[in-house]
């Protein structure tokens, strides 16, 4: 069973998600993902920074809320990248989840991502979670009701923009490597 102590013990180098019980050392992205990632990173961050919203950061914990079972404690997912309004310490807690979270696929099946992801996001009640698909060159949208993501907006043109950032809009264009 792993714990939070355990976790806090689990090596600074690398990027760590807690799941089912076991600590799981995510590979680094390739180098597309890391553009893609690195694209949308700055691009957010020039319109939160211009609207004083809050911040954007790539790579952070959030925990997801559970109950303690043979499995662990904890379990923890590490987005590509988080959008928030508030700034915790050191991770996003269970019950104070940041406000959009974004995946960015590295395979074109996505399968973690639109499956185990999805729950996961959904438990931690993050109100809006984009995965960002390089390989279609779209975006889809999923939004918090009642506790579920419903269908997704897919956007694969215009702009996307995110609910809890009023006049945030990045043209989608942007995004991908020429």
């Amino acid at each position: 069973m792993l714990t939070r102590a355990d976790f806090e013990r689990l090596p600074d180098e690398g990027r760590w998600e807690v799941v089912e019980g076991r600590a799981v050392l995510v590979p680094p992205p390739e180098i597309p993902h890391q553009i893609v990632s690195a694209k949308l990173n700055r691009l957010l961050d020039e319109k939160i920074e211009k609207l004083d919203y809050g911040f954007v950061v790539p790579a952070v914990s959030v925990f997801i809320p559970r109950e303690p079972s043979p499995l662990g404690e904890i379990q923890t997912r590490t987005p590509d990248l988080i959008v928030s309004r508030h700034r915790p310490r050191r991770y996003f807690e269970a019950g104070e989840p940041p406000d959009l979270v974004i995946e960015i696929l590295s395979t074109p099946r996505g399968n973690v991502e639109r499956t185990e992801k999805l729950d996961d996001y959904a438990l931690a009640g993050i109100g809006e979670y984009w995965i960002v698909d390089p390989f279609k060159r779209a975006v889809e949208i999923y939004r918090l009701a009642d506790g579920v993501y419903r269908d997704p907006e897919i956007i694969s043109d215009g702009t996307i923009s995110a609910r809890a950032f009023p006049g945030l809009e990045i043209e989608i264009a942007r995004i991908w490597p020429k």
